[in-house]
């Protein structure tokens, strides 16, 4: 019974089907970030701009982060980066000044980028 079915099926027809991916303008954090790391003179990576904005929210908290917790919170938002590239990037950055590297292996923005970062800090609305 099962074969007369299948003969009196119709055939599947592959078909084409146009996915229009659009990309949305990059916000405007990110726009800051690329433009931090070339005012640096720094290429604009994902690996740097991944590191570069944990260290910016990680300055929002008040906090500085060594390098093992920032690689913990980039495999955490999904970003497949080694601890040694982690250490390489953070390396790089260091170099050009625009992060401070503390005792420890400890991390934080340079002061001459926080008050960039806060400017940029979205304002919470007043309450009703």
């Amino acid at each position: 019974m099962r074969v007369h079915a299948l003969l009196r099926a119709k055939p599947i027809v592959p078909q084409h089907i146009s996915l229009k991916v659009e990309r949305s303008p990059p916000s405007l954090e990110q726009r800051q970030l690329r433009q931090m790391l070339q005012q640096e003179g720094l290429k604009t990576s994902m690996p740097r701009l991944k590191v570069l904005e944990i260290l910016c929210q990680v300055f929002l908290e008040g906090d500085d982060i060594p390098s093992r917790f920032l690689h913990e919170r980039l495999v955490d938002a999904g970003e497949p980066l080694s601890l040694v590239s982690v250490r390489l990037v953070l390396g790089r950055i260091v170099d050009s000044g625009l992060v401070a590297a503390r005792g420890g292996s400890r991390y934080c923005l340079a002061p001459a980028w926080e008050a960039s970062i806060l400017a940029q800090r979205p304002r919470s609305s007043p309450a009703a």
